[in-house]
């Protein structure tokens, strides 16, 4: 006989630092601009900026990546049941 196995997470993206792997790029993106904003000159001030910006910009990203800020915008859902009332 055969045997049909099911399988689980077929559709289950990957996760970098618990973000999408676009929204990683995005991040990566970031820490490279700030890399070569960092190599003109090194302050304590400059620092703790692009720290603050990093970690601000991460925070963002991985509201974006649940999903909350979308939902609360959009703000339409698919209906649980369809009713189909074609019969008159």
């Amino acid at each position: 006989m055969k045997s049909y196995s099911v399988y689980k997470n077929v559709n289950k993206q990957p996760y970098i630092l618990g973000l999408r792997l676009s929204l990683f790029y995005l991040y990566i993106l970031f820490l490279i601009i700030v890399i070569f904003l960092l190599s003109t000159g090194i302050t304590i001030f400059k620092l703790v900026f692009y720290t603050v910006f990093l970690i601000v910009g991460y925070l963002v990203l991985k509201n974006l990546n649940s999903g909350v800020i979308i939902g609360s915008i959009s703000n339409e859902r698919f209906p649980n049941t369809i009713i189909n009332d074609n019969y008159i």
